[in-house]
This record gives structure tokens, C-alpha cells and sequence, in this order.
């Protein structure tokens, strides 16, 4: 662009005008950017809560058709070409219980999946721990399907096929106790069942079922957080339901401080494939616990080395600002503080704690 000098001869920008017009601009860039960042945000946000809203729903479907919640872990409990005796090893049967399908892989006939659902050999179970790229060949077809409601698009750097991971209660371990019992459950020896909504006394608006979590970046030598230190020396709980008294002193005062300890002094012994499979029925693969809060500054960590599946600390975790997305017994989605006080967190694990919580104490 030329201007016209009185003399009536054209001539265009000085070359300080010039920088001035595109300081202007770059200003206007650096004031912009921020809130095109934050729409881009807040459509990222709103899609990870209409992926648990349909995981909420198809929960309802589930119990609809079959009179109670999935379990957390299915009882396939063993391996092609093992078979199976139709029992869990502790009571007589033969294979691997880690070997067992998640709630998610149960739920997927009611999420518009039954494809998929129809992919897998449910006469074993499969072997979670041959990835990456070594995937168990029997299930290959079905574990290995990307299925776009599982993932949480503010997510971006995660490696793995899975955002959304089912709760197992104030368990810090694989197992359901009935006094830290969540909304779903593990087949137990003695009977104990799967959760009816009539178990949850609680209520259903104060119990959650599902919340997100960041996934691994396969990368032991980049912090991220879906990672799991591991192998950690677990000090002994008195009963490993984290939310009673003795038991909470203990994950209090010895267990977060000795974990945060190890991953200091153990920065790449790390387990960085959580998420990696929707369909294992394993913590940091599709199942979480109550340890920590959301987000919390404290690290995961894990006694199991080299996988980091059986038992300890595996915390919902997000890059939503503030908090993660949660939801809860009766199929709503609520966004959970990253504030929330460590015993109010514990209480909404729980399907029948017994205790009075008022929303605004998380929300």
C-alpha cells in the first residue's frame, strides 16, 4: 500500500511504520490467542463429559437388562490356550485373574458397540502385558479398536485407547471389601455381589461409577500424568480400605510420603501405559481408586514392576483446568474439584459409607 506526500508523488511505509503496524497485530494475536485457546478448551472439556455421560448411560442400560452393575473385572480368569474350569483362582479355578475383561468391554453392547463386543473370545481372557505391539493374538481384533467415546480429545499426547476408568472403591488393592465398596465391584470369595442400585445407600447422586484419567505417553523419560512408579514397597494397611481410621493414618503418613520419595529418587522407573487397553479389567487400564485426590501433586506408584496394574495408587487426572470429570451412580456428570478436601473425595467412593455429603463440598 502507497500513500500520496504533498508533492503528489506516492510512496509507500517507512520502514518504522511498517513494524508498528505488525507489532499492532502481533498484540492483537497475544490478546486473541488466550480465548481461542479457551474455546478450543471448553469444546475439548464438553466432549470428555458427553463420553461419560454415554458410559453413564449405557451403565443404566446394563442394569436395565441385567438387575445389577457390571463388575469391575469380569471372571474369565485365564489365557488361550488354557481353559478354564469355570471358576476364579481363589476358588479352585485355574488361569490368571488379571487376565479378565473391564466393565467397559461388558458394557459395550449397550454404547452401540456390540460389533466389537462380538470381536472377542469371552472363553479366555487375554494378555494385557505383551504390548506395545505384541498384541494377544486371540483378542487382537477387539482390544486393539479404537472406539472414539472412550477418549478424551484434551488428551492428546496419551498413547493408549482409554480416558475412562471404573471405580473400585477405598480398595487401595484389587479387591471389594464390603466397607470400601464403590459403585462397582469385583466377583469376591464369600458371595459378595455385584452393585444393585439398591445397594447403594448412599444414593446414587453422591457415589461415583466413573472418572477420567490422563494416559501414558509410552515414555519413560518424559513426566506425564498417566504414569505409575513402580516397583514401590506398599507399607502394610491394616485392612486396605483406605477411608477408615487406622487405614487412613497409614495412607496419610506413610504410604503418599514413602511413594513420593520413590518416584524422586526413581524418576524412569516408571510404568507408562496406562490406558493403553479399554478392555483390560486391571487399575490404570480401566479401573481407579481413591488414594488421592484429583490431580493431586503427590505421585502414583505402584508394587507391581514393569506393569503397574496390581494394586496402589492410580488417581483420575486431566488437563481440564481445576478438576476432572466424574460420573456418578445415577448416570449424571458432574466436574469434580481439584480442591476437594481428601475425606469428601473417600466418602463419594463408597456405595454404603453411611455419610451425609452436601454437592457444594465438591462442586
Amino acid at each position: 500500500m502507497t500513500r500520496v506526500s504533498k508533492s503528489g508523488k506516492r510512496r509507500g511505509f517507512t520502514l518504522i511504520e511498517l513494524l508498528v503496524v505488525i507489532a499492532i497485530i502481533g498484540v492483537l494475536i497475544a490478546l486473541l490467542l488466550p480465548a481461542v485457546q479457551a474455546a478450543r478448551e471448553a469444546a475439548r472439556r464438553a466432549q470428555c463429559s458427553n463420553n461419560l455421560k454415554q458410559i453413564g448411560l449405557a451403565l443404566h442400560n446394563y442394569e436395565s437388562a441385567t438387575g445389577s452393575f457390571p463388575w469391575s473385572q469380569g471372571t474369565v480368569a485365564t489365557r488361550y490356550p488354557i481353559i478354564n474350569n469355570g471358576k476364579m483362582p481363589w476358588d479352585g479355578g485355574n488361569g490368571d485373574e488379571w487376565a479378565n475383561f473391564s466393565a467397559l468391554t461388558l458394557m459395550l453392547p449397550y454404547m452401540e458397540q456390540t460389533q466389537v463386543y462380538n470381536a472377542l473370545n469371552f472363553g479366555f481372557g487375554a494378555n494385557w502385558y505383551t504390548l506395545p505391539g505384541s498384541d494377544d493374538p486371540v483378542q487382537f481384533t477387539g482390544i486393539t479398536t479404537t472406539i472414539a467415546s472412550f477418549l478424551c480429545p484434551s488428551d492428546p499426547s496419551g498413547r493408549g485407547r482409554n480416558n475412562y476408568l471404573a471405580s473400585n472403591g477405598t480398595n487401595f488393592d484389587w479387591w471389594t471389601r464390603p466397607r470400601g465398596a464403590g459403585a462397582l465391584g469385583r466377583p469376591q470369595p464369600n458371595g459378595f455381589g455385584a452393585a444393585k442400585l439398591a445397594g447403594i445407600v448412599d444414593g446414587t447422586t453422591n457415589t461415583i461409577a466413573f472418572a477420567e484419567r490422563l494416559r501414558g505417553d509410552g515414555d519413560n523419560g518424559e513426566k506425564s500424568g498417566g504414569e505409575v512408579y513402580n516397583p514401590f514397597a506398599v507399607p502394610p494397611f491394616p485392612t486396605y480400605v483406605m477411608h477408615s481410621g487406622a487405614d487412613y493414618q497409614v495412607l496419610v503418613n506413610t504410604a503418599i510420603p514413602s511413594c513420593d520419595a520413590f518416584a524422586k529418587a526413581n524418576p524412569a522407573s516408571t510404568w507408562d501405559w496406562s490406558g493403553y487397553y479399554w478392555a483390560s479389567g486391571d487399575y490404570n487400564q480401566s479401573i481407579f481408586n481413591f488414594a488421592l485426590t484429583p490431580n493431586s501433586t503427590h505421585s502414583d506408584c505402584s508394587p507391581w514392576g514393569g506393569v503397574a496394574t496390581g494394586y496402589g495408587f492410580f488417581t483420575p487426572r486431566s488437563n481440564h483446568p481445576g478438576g476432572v470429570h466424574v460420573a456418578m451412580s445415577d448416570g449424571s456428570v458432574k466436574f469434580i474439584k481439584d480442591s476437594i478436601a481428601h475425606q469428601v473425595w473417600l466418602s463419594l467412593g463408597t456405595r454404603a459409607g453411611k455419610e451425609v455429603i452436601s454437592s457444594d463440598a465438591y462442586q
